[in-house]
Parts: structure tokens; C-alpha cells; sequence
């Protein structure tokens, strides 16, 4: 079933889109059914169609996931032809305890790193918090404006698949993978998070409910743990704490890896 999806590929239409080259490439590697977003579409046209795409993907078998057309992933979409690169093993060796571990160790190192105590190192944060509820990875930074956007139907009821079959990371202090399957894996058993949008540097998930308080402080350590830029440059203070309250009001969570 697999290579089967990996074989075809469809606009859902009986006429070609318009697409830029990169975004044409990008389809050709994918070879899952599509639909493209022009640049300057409506932000609410784009999340009002993946919201269309989630509850058919839940009768017909996939799970839809927004991509901002980008060269650097459609580079990186190269792994599809590595044969050291396997979907079916790196889905199959996922599991929600190796997620969790390696969060736990990579947080660890972290702290072992610096002469804090957990407490220091967490911070202090009394402000009001950032809630984020929109996704904004398809955005042209700074502006109003949207970048062209393909919107994949990925071929899998689980979300936390995703990652597999739209691979990216590897590179600086972003995860392989099958390490981010696995962390995927554990934070959507535990939380339900699913993946919205994925970039070459970036991945943006939703979750059903905001995090409680009692969760709030320990998830911001695994956020941290995946993704150090989300405190170092992505919070006002620079601390774990600012991101625990961020989480308590936000139904997106965001990373991103400079």
C-alpha cells in the first residue's frame, strides 16, 4: 500500500494547477494526491479546506497536512531515492516510550550542560502569555501575505506518521526522523498533537485542548528538549516557564529550528 501511493499522485482535478517549478517537483517526489494554493491566497480559504480534508481523511484513509512550497524540503525530498531512507522502518520502529525517552535524555544533557538547578533553569515567567491558536507556516515572515501552498493528502489515519512520509530534519539540533516519528507518536497518544504544517525548519501542531497547568511546566521541557529554539529565540525571556504558560492558552504548538 505504500508503494503504491508513492507511485501516484493527483490534484484531485480534472484540470492541471498552476504551480511553480518548485512546488511541480515537489509533487512529482511526494506522489500523494494534492492541492495547490496560490501565493496571496485568503490565510481562511487554505485553513478552511484542511478543515474539508480532515473529516474526509477520517472516511477515506489519510490524513491532510499544509506545505508551504519550499526549495530547501523539496532538496531534502532527495531521501525518497536514498536507499538507506525506509518509510516502512522508520514507521515501523516508532514507538511513544522512545519518543519520550529521548526527549527525556536530550533535556538532561541539557541541564547537565549548565550548573543550574531545575528550577533555575526552568525561570521565572509572570507575564501574560502568548496564546497560539493559528498557524502561521505558510505565511511570508513579516507579512500579511501567503506563499504558494500545497496542501497533501498523506496516505495514513495516523497523524504522527506524517513526519515519515514528509521527512525532514537531521541537520543542527533538529531531530532525524525516526526520532521526531517517535516523539510524534508519544505527544499525540498522550495529547492528541497532530501535525498542520511542515517546512524544511518548521512543524506546527494542533492539539484538541490547551494543556493543563499540571502538564503545562514538564511539555514545555520535552518542547524545549525537541526544539531549543522555541525558548532560545522564540520567547520573550528566554525561558521554559514563558513557554509552560504559552501552552496553557494555545491550541498550536509551534517550532522552529534556526
Amino acid at each position: 500500500m505504500i508503494i503504491d501511493f508513492f507511485k501516484r499522485g493527483s490534484n484531485n482535478g480534472d484540470q492541471p494547477q498552476a504551480m511553480s517549478d518548485t512546488a511541480r517537483e515537489m509533487v512529482e517526489k511526494c506522489k500523494f494526491p494534492y492541492e495547490v494554493f496560490p501565493e496571496g491566497s485568503n490565510h481562511s480559504d487554505i485553513m478552511k479546506r484542511y478543515e474539508e480534508k480532515l473529516r474526509e481523511g477520517k472516511e477515506k484513509g489519510f490524513t491532510p497536512v499544509i506545505v508551504p512550497v519550499d526549495e530547501t524540503l523539496e532538496e531534502y525530498w532527495e531521501i525518497f531515492e536514498d536507499e538507506e531512507y525506509s518509510l516502512e522502518d522508520t514507521i515501523r520502529g516508532a514507538s511513544s516510550e522512545e519518543g519520550k525517552k529521548f526527549l527525556h535524555e536530550c533535556y538532561e544533557e541539557m541541564l547537565d550542560d549548565t550548573s543550574m538547578s531545575e528550577e533555575e533553569y526552568a525561570g521565572e515567567f509572570d507575564d501574560e502569555p502568548d496564546a497560539i491558536n493559528h498557524v502561521t507556516a505558510f505565511m511570508e515572515f513579516g507579512a500579511p501575505d501567503t506563499l504558494e501552498t500545497i496542501i497533501f493528502e498523506v496516505p495514513t489515519t495516523n497523524p504522527w506518521e506524517v513526519v515519515a512520509y514528509l521527512p525532514f530534519g537531521g541537520w543542527n539540533e533538529c531531530p532525524n526522523p525516526d526520532k521526531m516519528v517517535s516523539v510524534c507518536k508519544y505527544w499525540f497518544e498522550k495529547y492528541g498533537a497532530v501535525p498542520v504544517t511542515i517546512t524544511h525548519e518548521i512543524m506546527e501542531m494542533s492539539v484538541p485542548e490547551c494543556v493543563s497547568a499540571g502538564d503545562a511546566l514538564e511539555l514545555a521541557k520535552e518542547h524545549y528538549a525537541f526544539c531549543p529554539d522555541r525558548v532560545d529565540q522564540g520567547t520573550r525571556t528566554g525561558t521554559i516557564s514563558e513557554v509552560a504558560a504559552s501552552l496553557e492558552v494555545s491550541k498550536i504548538w509551534y517550532f522552529w529550528w534556526d
